[in-house]
């Protein structure tokens, strides 16, 4: 028997509930949407007594859309894993020059921060950071021009806020680089952490509003 998200019925769900996801300025990674339009389509399918292929028929696209939204509204409010890996669309596309030297700062800062959400349970941010890290080097494997590289004004204003976000979770939250319990001197650690990371989070957003200068 075929598997019925296999159908175009079910596709069609899943693609027309990442279009309602778009116009809400939100985009979501597509296993997350399928599976809870899957899980949606199963409960009409038991409420209702009938088939899941028939089911699928009954669901909306605003439905899966909402559920998501709201579970990814609850998360920020308290959890600090989103299971949806929700993100907003980048709608800045502009660019704009910087070093290949500031760069690497940049790397490293997307590479600290995303250890730092890692170590933490923070996966939605920990992805996000990986993600900025590994744009941000594949513009620097690209052909320079006089030492700088072009860079989607996007990427530094979301790596800015990431970095700060992270900041203020090991200032306020007790965020540490070893939260296993046991004083080793992290603290000491994640201390020391705190201005490195502002400061690249400065650097990140006073290039982003440089494309203004």
């Amino acid at each position: 028997m075929a598997d019925p998200k296999d159908t175009l019925a079910f596709k069609t769900l899943v693609t027309q509930s990442s279009a309602v996801l778009l116009t809400h300025g939100v985009e979501v990674e597509a296993t997350s949407v399928r599976g809870v339009a899957d899980h949606l389509v199963e409960v009409m399918a038991q409420r209702a007594g009938m088939d899941y292929e028939e089911a699928v028929h009954l669901v909306t696209p605003e439905a899966v859309a909402e559920i998501i939204m709201k579970a990814a509204a609850e998360d920020d409010r308290g959890a600090s894993v989103g299971p949806h890996a929700m993100r907003p669309v980048r709608i800045d596309d502009r660019t704009v020059s910087v070093s290949v030297e500031s760069l690497g700062h940049l790397v490293m800062a997307a590479s600290q921060a995303g250890k730092y959400a890692s170590i933490n349970d923070d996966g939605s941010a920990a992805a996000h950071l990986l993600d900025l890290a590994t744009e941000i080097g594949a513009a620097l494997v690209r052909q320079h021009v006089d030492g700088a590289v072009g860079v989607a004004v996007g990427v530094l204003d979301e790596l800015a806020e990431l970095v700060d976000a992270v900041a203020d979770r090991i200032e306020d939250d007790g965020w540490s680089i070893c939260p296993c319990g046991e004083n080793h001197d992290q603290g000491t650690v994640d201390v020391g952490t705190l201005p490195v990371m502002r400061r690249h989070a400065a650097l990140a957003r006073g290039l982003g509003h440089q494309v203004d200068g």
